[in-house]
């Protein structure tokens, strides 16, 4: 299946997401993220770079040609929670998110909502189709950008395009009148003696929040970094962040709670000083169902 639950593993005890939708065309990611949380489960794979999914446009066209039958109730789609599907040479090769959106326009109605989640949100200028279809659906683009500062940023983000490129085309974005959601995700411990400062108040959060409202940003997602445990985790920032790190639940090295409430709150805190509206990465997929009920938490 091409178009799958947003995550079919959730304890929904918990969180009860209810349906969500999640969907791309390609597998795995180039970008090699340091702290990314696939490392958990790609494995192998992990350092392997994107691929297209054999057979993608038949399955995509199947799927939503099923759940039309089947009469389903609008619910998000996610595009896409696992990988960047805006991977420059995939795209540029296959041009399957394209087809995506020209698809997505012809079955609108089973869905309530649109969103494409991207550390490379230029790859949508390079045909104004792109643009077009996103306006259209009323599409929204949640850009991952953690850092203000390029450098810092390519310390743990080798391989994905640059802060300042991903800054720039979310502000061509906005001026095309495309709703935007900066996601300043993950937050980095700060103040943990034996710990590296990786992500600065004032070197990185302010002035993203700053340069977020002054181009017109529609809100701020934030979320505290969890390191995965199995799989292709980086052992060297695991012994760099080892003292902040004392919790171990399921496939992940967590923050102790009041470490995590701090960050959130410190990070709500200058979104309100500036004026932009915050919200917890949890809370905003939670919000894209309103008949669910609020998580017990959100770890």
């Amino acid at each position: 299946m091409t178009i799958g639950l947003y995550d079919p593993w959730c304890n929904r005890e918990h969180y009860p997401l209810g349906i969500l939708w999640q969907a791309a065309p390609y597998s795995y990611c180039s970008h090699m993220c340091r702290y990314c949380y696939g490392r958990s489960y790609l494995r192998g794979n992990f350092g392997g770079g994107g691929r297209e999914k054999e057979g993608f446009r038949t399955k995509f066209e199947t799927c939503l040609c099923r759940m039309r039958d089947l009469d389903l109730p609008p619910r998000h789609l996610s595009m896409a929670n696992s990988t960047d599907m805006l991977q420059a040479h995939l795209e540029r090769n296959h041009r399957h998110v394209l087809f995506m959106l020209e698809r997505l326009l012809v079955f609108r109605n089973l869905f309530s909502s649109f969103g494409i989640l991207t550390k490379n949100p230029g790859l949508l200028l390079d045909d104004e189709r792109y643009a077009s279809y996103v306006r259209e659906l009323g599409a929204e683009v949640q850009v991952s950008i953690a850092f203000y500062r390029d450098a810092a940023a390519r310390e743990l983000e080798p391989a994905a395009p640059a802060v300042s490129d991903r800054m720039r085309a979310v502000e061509k974005l906005t001026a095309r009148d495309i709703r935007v959601a900066l996601r300043v995700d993950p937050l980095f411990p700060r103040h943990v003696p034996g710990c590296p400062a990786l992500q600065g108040v004032e070197e990185d959060l302010l002035p993203l929040v700053r340069w977020a409202k002054g181009v017109g940003v529609a809100y701020v997602i934030g979320k505290p970094l969890k390191l995965p445990i199995r799989g292709s985790a980086d052992r060297e920032l695991h012994r760099q962040l080892a003292a902040a790190f004392q919790v171990r639940r399921g496939s992940y090295w967590r923050l102790p709670e009041a470490e995590k409430d701090r960050l959130v709150q410190e990070m709500e805190a200058l979104c309100a000083a500036v004026g932009v509206p915050f919200e917890h990465c949890l809370h905003n997929i939670l919000k894209r169902n309103e008949q669910v009920g609020s998580p017990r938490s959100v770890t």
